[in-house]
């Protein structure tokens, strides 16, 4: 019987998101309010006024991210979607390869390097797990993540056996 899941989580924005996505708008809005007053450009100000209108949107949408979680016949697919109209594959690894599954804290990734780690989660989030798994190319997932209970029972079916019993607790 094929198993099929999925589930999308929505990061919630930051201080500093929502700083940048105001600083964005406003320096937008500074240039086109001078550059309507002083008409430095002449009969170009319209279209740069729409332009930078349109370079602020597009730049603010590329901060609206989710993840999605896809959980396959034993595959889990990690994909990262911004502004719900690209997506991206962050990760795709099977579950029988999955080395450790546990609550995640801050300590647990110490020594590892940064760029080595996907955060497809709210980074504070109380429900996170830490999920290692390793792929044929000797490259090692550090990914932590917020499974629903119907992810977690799926991802369970496939894990290894020593980590089946354990996992999710």
């Amino acid at each position: 019987m094929d198993t099929f899941f999925e589930q999308i989580v929505s990061i919630k924005k930051s201080g500093k998101t929502v700083a940048l996505f105001s600083l964005i708008w406003i320096l937008a809005l500074t240039i086109c309010v001078l550059l309507l007053l002083t008409g430095i450009v002449g009969a170009l100000t319209p279209i740069l006024v729409v332009g930078l209108g349109y370079g602020a949107w597009w730049l603010t949408s590329k901060l609206n991210v989710e993840y999605e979680y896809i959980v396959t016949n034993g595959t889990m697919d990690v994909d990262k979607i911004v502004n719900k109209s690209s997506r991206q594959r962050i990760s795709s690894f099977e579950l029988g390869n999955v080395e450790r599954l546990e609550k995640y804290n801050d300590h647990l990734l110490q020594n590892v390097k940064k760029e080595n780690i996907v955060f497809a989660c709210n980074k504070n989030d109380p429900n996170a797990y830490l999920l290692v798994a390793s792929k044929e190319d000797t490259k090692v997932n550090y990914i932590v993540f917020t499974p629903s209970e119907k992810l977690q029972a799926a991802i369970k079916k496939s894990l290894p056996k020593f980590l089946s019993l354990s996992a999710f607790k």
